[in-house]
């Protein structure tokens, strides 16, 4: 399976089986892995990590679906977490996103502009394999202006990297270009809703 270089996650190959059961495998690697990384920021304690990962894990297979905010870690982690500290989800997600872009070596920018410019399909329509990833680890993508320039949002950073890796070999291996400049962006919480309603239909 190829590997993700920055996060050492395992997504599927071109011609692998893409059923729910392997997907479920990348976002719980994508969860482990933001866990892992939060815990070691100081987001939260041993005792939380533990019991947010596990509630995330449990319910995952309920979740995994296109689009579904449900099944997003750090969204899922916000909600839980807002709740037990008194704050917004939106704070929630923000306090993480900090400590990720830092733990991922600065590797995912930030979007502070709102939604992304551009068609919505342009992508998905040029190489349809890539609504997959997008969809499922919820990461909207949509062309730079060209095929050789693509943009990957989403509200987790750790899920950019993976879906960014992705649409790579995907557009790669279609063989219509050469490996396209794929760019991992971070953006709030209400422009991540909106670019998924955008995608993915209503939430």
């Amino acid at each position: 399976m190829p590997v993700e270089e920055i996060t050492g996650i395992h997504f599927p190959s071109c011609n692998a089986p893409k059923d729910p059961g392997v997907i479920c495998g990348v976002l719980d690697a994508v969860s482990a892995c933001c866990s892992r990384h939060l815990l070691a920021g100081g987001y939260y304690t041993e005792q939380e990590a533990e019991d947010v990962l596990s509630a995330y894990q449990s319910g995952l297979s309920f979740c995994c679906e296109p689009g579904n905010v449900a099944s997003d870690f750090i969204a899922f982690t916000a909600e839980t977490q807002a709740k037990k500290n008194g704050l917004t989800a939106e704070g929630e997600v923000a306090r993480m996103q900090r400590l990720l872009r830092w733990s991922l070596s600065d590797r995912v920018r930030c979007w502070s502009f709102g939604v992304l410019p551009g068609a919505v399909d342009a992508l998905y329509c040029h190489c349809v394999s890539t609504r997959l990833p997008c969809g499922y680890l919820g990461c909207p993508s949509m062309l730079g202006g060209e095929a050789s320039i693509v943009h990957v949002a989403g509200v987790n950073p750790v899920s950019a990297l993976v879906v960014s890796a992705w649409i790579r070999q995907e557009m790669t291996a279609s063989g219509e270009s050469e490996a396209p400049f794929v760019f991992p962006l971070m953006v709030d919480l209400p422009s991540w809703h909106s670019m998924l309603q955008r995608h993915f239909g209503e939430l």
